[in-house]
């Protein structure tokens, strides 16, 4: 009798696993993504965004900043000195353009962390003196060391944020929340395709998932389409609110090779030993995956650290766009055609030609672009 229960029982789970994966799925096709690199100043141009057909590209994400203050709390965006692209206006003009270029949009909002400097007397430096220079390092490391910090640690990823004294932390929600809504609501109004309500936040994801709850609910009371969360590669995995969305969302920068030039073996290697974990997550969830920022730069070792310019070889690195490529060649070829696999938004398209051998993350006008019209069919 014991054997007859335990065979049932395997064949269960056996038959289980073997079921294939459907879900509901408000979008159609295969997402072939980029997120688009806005220029420091305006407006934009046509050929910033219909370039992107040149690869087979059916989707565009538009990723507008804030910035949140260490000494306040206070989340500032559109502000007089902030980079073009990353402002509502340059948003609102690349939107235009993608419609006139028959794209989908993902509107993708980022937080920045940063220093408050408006109360630094700024001085006068030559670039060329290296006295002036450190005369001004020195300035600025005395204003900061004025300031009081209700962020817990020092460094400047967003991932890494969290308020020191849990008193605090209304100040940030409050305006985070404000941040997120007010793009909730120009994503509806302009029809969006999809909206993602935060990027690598992973302390707060991790420690605060009922924040990320609420927020979730609220965005649904203005934005009517499908909603995602982009979580950071090395912690997709630990969120617990993804049955709140309809896409698991992964900025997926995988450490898939140490090598120099790193070999297309190496790469099918790493996402074949991968993709069981991503299809688990899918599963339990029943949610298919989203890579909502992908990349490579076109330098040496493209694959060991991607997440970082440069990737441990220097800001600039070496040209190798070669290796960017093949990194590119091996997450398709092992994953692309997974059911579970909804898309990918490739980091990053350049609002420019590639000019010079510069290494960056734009495929555009490089070996890369060739990989991704043979796979955007």
């Amino acid at each position: 009798m014991f054997r007859i229960v335990f065979f049932f029982l395997v064949c269960v789970m056996v038959i289980g696993c073997d079921q294939p994966l459907t879900f509901e799925d408000s979008i159609a096709g295969k997402i072939n993504g980029l997120v688009f690199t806005g220029p420091p100043n305006g407006p934009l141009e046509d050929q910033m965004i219909s370039s992107m057909d040149s690869v087979g590209a059916n989707f565009v994400a538009f990723v507008p900043e804030a910035t949140v203050y260490r000494q306040s709390l206070k989340v500032i965006y559109d502000f007089e000195r902030q980079w073009f692209g990353e402002k509502t206006q340059a948003t609102l003009e690349g939107i235009a353009l993608a419609r006139q270029s028959g794209l989908k949009v993902m509107l993708k909002p980022h937080l920045d962390v940063s220093w408050d400097m408006s109360g630094w007397k700024r001085p006068d430096m030559n670039f060329e003196d290296s006295l002036s220079r450190i005369q001004f390092s020195n300035s600025f490391r005395d204003y900061i060391s004025t300031q009081e910090n209700k962020i817990d640690g020092t460094g400047s990823w967003r991932g890494e944020f969290m308020v020191k004294d849990e008193n605090d932390w209304q100040l940030f929600e409050s305006g985070y929340e404000k941040f997120i809504m007010e793009y909730a609501i120009i994503a509806d109004s302009l029809d969006l395709d999809l909206f993602c309500i935060g990027t690598e936040m992973k302390r707060t994801a991790l420690e605060k998932p009922d924040f990320w709850r609420r927020l979730i609910k609220k965005v649904r009371t203005v934005y009517h389409g499908p909603i995602t969360y982009a979580a950071n590669w090395d912690s997709y995995d630990k969120i617990e609110f993804w049955d709140e969305l309809d896409y698991i969302g992964v900025d997926a920068y995988f450490p898939v090779s140490n090598e120099e030039s790193p070999q297309l073996t190496t790469i099918l290697n790493f996402w074949n030993k991968k993709k069981s974990g991503l299809e688990s997550l899918a599963r339990e969830f029943e949610r298919p995956i989203i890579f909502t920022e992908w990349g490579y730069e076109s330098e040496n070792y493209a694959g060991k650290e991607p997440w970082i310019m440069g990737s441990g070889t220097g800001l600039l690195g070496y040209p190798n766009p070669k290796a960017q490529s093949v990194a590119y060649e091996g997450m398709f070829q092992s994953i692309w055609e997974e059911p579970w696999m909804k898309g990918v938004f490739v980091w990053r398209w350049s609002p420019r030609p590639n000019q010079g051998e510069v290494p960056n993350y734009s495929p555009r006008d490089k070996e890369a672009s060739e990989v991704l019209r043979k796979w955007f069919k």
